[in-house]
């Protein structure tokens, strides 16, 4: 994989991205501090978007948008759901207290009705307080849509093992009878002075729930991607990969921003896909500050009212210096004072044209 290749997004003029939600410049919805993990498809005829979010009472959850203005297809600007008081409203109840994803949930990742089986989320569950460094805990779940509501199973459906005891990142489809599934292991979600050690991994199984295949490495720790977004584009289909962004300013992690790749079919057999292509370089110069520091999360979407374009839905990590000095920063040029937080996030789109590749 050639990483010096010049990007896409600039060799196609550097279309402006349309900046969803930023945590320090806004605008957020009301109820969220941050949101990240863009997850964009048709539902029933209506651009829906899944997202993540983290709470003002400090708790991760899912949530739906939908689009402001459906005349714009998915590039266009996204409503998140609403509560009677104005609030984002989760997608669904949270776990009970002890549950395995008690922590919080986040990631979630859309499979509509296959297999007599009705729509599914799939997303990454905390057992812990701890969000990241040695003792972090992740693993996989479902929400399954019945009656008319999100419901949770009480058990993750896929867990980590050594000494990789993470799981997490979710990215499935369901295609020639079996729900797929690219997801990332690790043996911990990295703290601040480390390094990557990412592996994205493929398993499969008949009813997307139990008899998981034995997990094949899609791609290796060398690579650093973190995670995956997935679609079809008529006959064939198109993935995105991401690097894992350098989300505590550590330093010296490989080059940061987005790939892509084609593949005739959802397969896990990495043969199977064309060499990646840089997208998006996020360590070139000009790139915009509040995804200086790398993407991850990617979402991808093609209209098939313009099918030659490809809407890229991103979470954007911004290049800030500690809070205490940004806080001091902001006041001083009369700016809102930030939120408390290890890093800032923003959900972004652009659109592009992916028919050379």
């Amino acid at each position: 994989m050639n990483v010096d290749q010049p990007d896409l997004w600039r060799s196609q003029g550097s279309p402006a991205p349309t900046v969803l939600w930023d945590m320090l410049d806004g605008p957020m919805p009301r109820g969220l501090l941050g949101v990240g993990d863009p997850n964009v498809h048709l539902v029933d005829g209506r651009w829906t978007l899944f997202v993540g979010g983290f709470t003002t009472t400090f708790r991760n959850r899912l949530f739906r948008a939908h689009l402001v203005d459906e005349a714009t297809g998915p590039r266009g600007a996204w409503q998140i759901d609403r509560d009677g008081r104005g609030r984002a409203r989760p997608l669904a109840a949270d776990p009970p207290k002890g549950g395995w994803d008690a922590a919080g949930m986040h990631t979630p990742s859309y499979v509509p009705p296959a297999a007599g089986n009705g729509a599914r989320i799939y997303y990454t569950g905390r057992a812990n307080a701890k969000h990241y460094g040695p003792g972090s805990s992740y693993a996989i779940g479902v929400l399954e849509y019945v009656d008319g509501r999100w419901r949770r199973r009480g058990a993750p459906v896929l867990e980590g093992s050594a000494p990789r005891w993470s799981v997490l990142e979710p990215r499935v489809v369901h295609a020639g009878g079996r729900y797929r599934m690219w997801y990332q292991a690790n043996p911990h979600e990295i703290g601040p002075g480390e390094r990557p050690d990412y592996e994205l991994r493929y398993v499969e199984s008949e009813d997307g729930l139990t008899g998981w295949t034995p997990p094949r490495v899609f791609a290796g720790r060398a690579e650093g991607f973190f995670d995956i977004a997935i679609a079809r584009r008529g006959d064939g289909w198109v993935m995105l990969l991401a690097r894992g962004s350098d989300l505590h300013g550590t330093g010296g992690f490989p080059p940061q921003g987005l790939w892509w790749s084609t593949a005739a079919q959802p397969s896990g057999d990495r043969a199977d896909w064309s060499e990646p292509r840089r997208l998006l370089d996020t360590d070139a110069p000009g790139t915009p500050v509040w995804m200086a520091r790398g993407t991850y999360g990617p979402g991808l979407a093609f209209d098939p009212a313009d099918p030659a374009r490809a809407t890229v839905l991103l979470t954007g990590v911004r290049a800030t210096p500690r809070w205490p000095r940004l806080l001091l920063g902001r006041v001083a040029r009369l700016r809102r004072p930030p939120v408390p937080a290890p890093f800032y996030l923003s959900v972004a789109s652009l659109t592009l044209d992916l028919t050379t590749c």
